[in-house]
């Protein structure tokens, strides 16, 4: 037999879970911002003309009963003589216990705009396919609960179970960006056509616009060359404002790339009414020729009435298709603007 509070209980699991993935806006799960700057703003696809690809797998621990699995793969190809690049970008989160599955896709067109010798402008629209799905099996709706003997009935007639097992959804948003070897600033907007991704149509759910800046600067910390750090050693200091409809994400990280072994710090502050430190993540890579290697931890900071603050545990691998990076033409150094000519 299960007990009322129990049934109550699991209730509440169940919703603060759909919370959470609306607050995190179902597509910013990835954590290393700075390697996949393409999340936060889709320009990236056309930075340096680059021919890339890059796979990752995150879990995200939602709270002490569930976890959520995120599977993301990307592709860049650059064609140099008509100034534009295409990104495409897939991501795939499940929720183990609760049977959501969230699907993402975004094909992005960046156009190239050079404003002098070391001044890029990568202006560029994203258009994107989204689908939710959940098996009503898992959810346990009102007529169900027995509270006189408290059993849960395997049937459910309410009009809302048969409706609300999927829902799709087209999505458009612009970026841009300004980038040397230097810095790097762009700006965002996502969800422009405001979406309804809600799975009762009767009752919809419009993702409000996303609104994102970014800023980068990349300092050389071994300009001399001295022999307590290796010959290029570089300090990429990265930072983002998101506003999304009545929250406030702001990420900060500092990765430290000592030639071909890389160790980073990233700060994210969160906030629905006031602001809270939510995580700190630890960061290592590896360059290897063509191949980048990472792996991230975030360790969450919880507090009463504090914005939820997941533990979120990243691998990730790239390949880059220049044919300069096997004899590190670039350096190292993660601004650069060497392939574009």
């Amino acid at each position: 037999m299960i007990k009322i509070k129990q049934i109550k209980y699991l209730l509440i699991i169940f919703l603060v879970t759909i919370n959470n993935c609306f607050f995190y806006g179902q597509d910013d799960y990835i954590v290393n911002h700075s390697r996949f700057m393409q999340k936060t703003n889709p320009s990236y696809f056309g930075f340096n003309s680059l021919n890339k690809v890059g796979v990752l797998y995150n879990q995200m621990k939602l709270n002490e009963f569930d976890k959520m699995d995120n599977k993301y793969v990307f592709g860049a190809i650059s064609f140099d003589n008509l100034d534009f690049s295409l990104g495409l970008d897939v991501n795939s989160f499940k929720i183990q216990n609760t049977g959501l599955t969230i699907n993402l896709a975004n094909l992005s067109y960046v156009y190239k705009l050079q404003f002098d010798n070391d001044l890029f402008f990568l202006p560029a629209v994203t258009l994107g396919f989204g689908s939710s799905a959940v098996n009503p099996a898992n959810l346990i709706f009102e007529d169900q609960l027995n509270t006189t003997t408290g059993f849960i009935n395997t049937e459910s007639i309410d009009r809302l179970a048969p409706v609300i097992s999927n829902v799709n959804y087209l999505d458009l948003g612009a970026s841009f960006m300004l980038h040397s070897e230097k810095f790097m600033a762009g700006l965002t907007l996502k969800h422009l056509n405001k979406p309804n991704t809600s799975f009762n149509k009767e009752i919809p759910f419009e993702k409000p616009i996303k609104i994102s800046v970014q800023g980068a600067y990349e300092f050389d910390i071994n300009p001399y060359e001295r022999r307590y750090l290796p010959r290029y050693s570089y300090l990429f200091a990265y930072g983002s404002f998101t506003k999304f409809g009545d929250s406030v994400l702001i990420y900060l990280s500092q990765d430290f790339q000592l030639g071909e072994f890389s160790l980073g710090l990233s700060q994210q502050a969160s906030s629905l009414n006031t602001f809270a430190l939510n995580n700190v993540g630890v960061s290592i890579g590896l360059a290897v020729e063509n191949f980048d290697f990472g792996i991230l931890y975030n360790f969450p900071f919880q507090s009463p009435g504090a914005v939820f603050s997941p533990s979120i545990f990243e691998l990730f691998v790239t390949f880059d298709f220049s044919i300069y990076r096997r004899n590190r033409r670039g350096q190292y150094n993660r601004l650069q603007t060497d392939n574009y000519f």
